[in-house]
C-alpha cells in the first residue's frame, strides 16, 4: 500500500505539469529537393512528426471539417509534394513552388503534420518564412477520428503571421517581406491533437492588403507531447485503486 502510494505520489508532477517545450524542425541543409513527406524529430523528446502536402478545394470562407477533404479524392483532395530548402518545406506547384500558398480559388494547399499513433501534441509556437506583412495562417487540429477543430487565435480574421497574429502571439521578425517570424502563441494549444493542418485564413481569390497572394513556409512547431489516452486511462485506474485502498483502510480503523 505504501508503495502504491507512493508512486501515484510521484505520478502528480508529471500530470500537473508540463514537459518542457521540444522544437521540430524541417528545413533541410543543402539544395531543395521534392519529397513525398517529411519528418523531424525533437531532441530529448524523441517523437517524430512527419509533414505531407495536401490540396483540397473548400474556399477559405468554409471551414474543414474532417481530414477526409485532404485526404479523400472523392473529396477534393489530393496528394502534392513537399519542397525541401532552407529555411522551411513548402508545397510543389501552385503560386510558388516553395510556399503553402493559397493563390488559387479551387486549389489550395496545405501542409499536414501528423505525430506516431501514440502520443498527442500540444502545440504552443510556430517559425514560419517567406512571409510578406499581409500573409494571414489558419491552423486546424486533428483528433485521433480525423475531425478537424479550428484553432482561433483572436475574434475576427484574418490573422497576420507578421502583426503576431494580430496580437494572439508574441513574435519576433526578421524583414517586413519576404522574412521569417518566430511565434509564441500567448494561449497554447490546449487540447493536444494527433496532427494539424496548416494553411491560410484568406484565399488567394480574395484581395488583403492590396495582394492577391498568401503563402509561406512553414520551418518549425514546438510544443510538447502527451501520452496516448490510453496511458491517462491507465493512470487514472492507479490513482482510483489508491483511493479505494485508503478508504478500507480507515473502515479497518474505525471499527
Amino acid at each position: 500500500m505504501k508503495h502504491l502510494l507512493t508512486a501515484a505520489i510521484a505520478i502528480v508532477p508529471l500530470l500537473a505539469t508540463p514537459a518542457s517545450a521540444a522544437t521540430w524542425a524541417f528545413g533541410t541543409p543543402g539544395s531543395a529537393a521534392n519529397v513525398a513527406s517529411k519528418s523531424a524529430t525533437a531532441a530529448g523528446d524523441g517523437a517524430t512528426l512527419t509533414a505531407v502536402a495536401r490540396r483540397f478545394t473548400p474556399a477559405h470562407t468554409t471551414a474543414l471539417t474532417n481530414v477526409s477533404q485532404l485526404l479523400s479524392t472523392t473529396a477534393g483532395g489530393a496528394a502534392l509534394t513537399i519542397r525541401t530548402t532552407v529555411p522551411g518545406i513548402g508545397v510543389t506547384g501552385g503560386g510558388d513552388t516553395v510556399q503553402i500558398d493559397t493563390n488559387s480559388a479551387s486549389l489550395r494547399e496545405a501542409i499536414l503534420i501528423t505525430t506516431n499513433a501514440s502520443q498527442a501534441l500540444r502545440l504552443t509556437g510556430l517559425k514560419l518564412s517567406s512571409v510578406d506583412a499581409n500573409d494571414t495562417l489558419r491552423i486546424y487540429g486533428v483528433d485521433a477520428l480525423g475531425a478537424l477543430t479550428s484553432i482561433g487565435f483572436t475574434t475576427g480574421l484574418p490573422a497576420r503571421i507578421a502583426q503576431g497574429l494580430d496580437g494572439a502571439a508574441s513574435f519576433t521578425s526578421t524583414n517586413a517581406n519576404g522574412g521569417t517570424v518566430s511565434l509564441t502563441f500567448n494561449n497554447p494549444v490546449l487540447t493536444p491533437y494527433f496532427g494539424y493542418v496548416f494553411t491560410t485564413a484568406v484565399g488567394g481569390d480574395v484581395s488583403f492588403g492590396g495582394d492577391l497572394g498568401q503563402g509561406y513556409r512553414l520551418d518549425a512547431l514546438s510544443g510538447y507531447t502527451v501520452p496516448e489516452p490510453a496511458t491517462w486511462a491507465m493512470l487514472l485506474t492507479g490513482f482510483g485503486l489508491v483511493g479505494a485502498s485508503m478508504r478500507r483502510r480507515q473502515r479497518t480503523v474505525v471499527a
